[in-house]
């Protein structure tokens, strides 16, 4: 009885940006939030903001296995798509009217302010309020 045997390579694939990942959240984060700022009520198409994300950033020299690449499909290939980068962060809204997605700004305080490692991460993570300690009126 004889047995062949296949050794199998299995390939993975090797995501090689040349920016790092904190690097590349902070463009992000600097760059959506001007756009909706400067957008009617700080909200925009997540189409229209994608475009614009890609305008804006294509000074940018930004790089996969040497080829030059946009900045939206660098968040896509990173955090899995544009709405999961965005839904990670309360500073963002997300709403859907029929088949258009709206993202928005909501928290304003941010035009002013310096983003930092330490602030993403703080509005990474969600606040849970208790009701019991508010009256609403």
């Amino acid at each position: 009885m004889e047995f062949n045997i296949h050794q199998v390579k299995m390939v993975q694939k090797n995501i090689r940006w040349n920016i790092s990942k904190e690097k590349g959240e902070k463009l992000a984060h600097d760059n959506i939030i001007d756009i909706l700022i400067e957008s009617k009520n700080n909200k925009l198409l997540l189409s229209e903001l994608i475009v614009l994300l890609n305008q804006r950033t294509k000074k940018i020299k930004l790089t996969n296995h040497k080829k030059n690449k946009q900045f939206s499909l660098y968040i896509k290939n990173v955090y899995g798509s544009m709405t999961q980068f965005l839904d990670n962060h309360s500073f963002y809204g997300i709403t859907s009217d029929k088949s258009n997605i709206y993202v928005s700004l909501i928290d304003t305080e941010l035009v002013n302010t310096e983003l930092t490692p330490s602030i993403i991460n703080e509005y990474r993570e969600w606040t849970l309020v208790d009701t019991d300690e508010f009256e609403f009126i």
